[in-house]
């Protein structure tokens, strides 16, 4: 069963855990899935900032391409997982660079230019929706999902992302995320659930 932690002390109980890891391993990755707008990249940085050796891989990098969404259905994921699973986390568990290219939707479709991690980094925290699909799952040693209320959800998109947005949220990217934490079995197999 898991751990439920308030999200205002998640950064002090996730960094003593992680320390712990590092008593015994090397090497410690860290995944951090959950709702929209529910802190997930604050806590990853946050957390990664106390570390001399840290990586956060933002899920939001790997937003899958127009051409790829007919599978969004069957894998019940909005992110390019076979890319996190190639470019991102079988060299790092290889202790190998990971090299991979931040896709971004607006102004228009287009990949950036590469980012770089160094395969001995030893702490490497993955945030955000998704990061916990199953093709994935093996391959940390921490795993956590954040929970929000919806209507606290809901007025941080809105003050984020602006009332166009919102609706996309609501309509689309939440039920999503939502019906991929359920399948998933999230809340009752992480190690953390962290509420916010």
């Amino acid at each position: 069963m898991p751990v439920h932690i308030r999200y205002d002390d998640a950064e002090n109980v996730l960094f003593s855990h992680i320390c712990t890891c590092l008593r015994t391993k090397q090497r410690v990755r860290i995944a951090l899935d959950g709702m929209s707008a529910s802190g997930k990249t604050t806590l990853a940085n946050a957390l990664a900032s106390r570390f001399d050796s840290a990586a956060v891989i933002h899920m939001d990098d790997f937003f899958l391409p127009g051409e790829k969404r007919g599978t969004v259905c069957q894998t019940l994921a909005n992110a390019d997982i076979q890319r996190v699973l190639n470019d991102v986390l079988l060299p790092l568990s290889r202790q190998q660079r990971a090299v991979y290219r931040p896709f971004v939707c607006h102004p228009q479709p287009r990949f950036l230019d590469p980012i770089s991690i160094d395969g001995c980094c030893s702490v490497v925290i993955v945030e955000g929706a998704y990061c916990l699909h199953p093709d994935l799952w093996p391959l940390y040693d921490l795993r956590a999902v954040v929970t929000i209320a919806p209507k606290k959800q809901q007025a941080r998109i809105l003050k984020r992302n602006g009332q166009a947005m919102l609706g996309r949220f609501i309509s689309e990217w939440i039920p999503m995320e939502n019906r991929h934490i359920a399948a998933r079995s999230l809340l009752t197999r992480c190690d953390f659930v962290l509420d916010a």
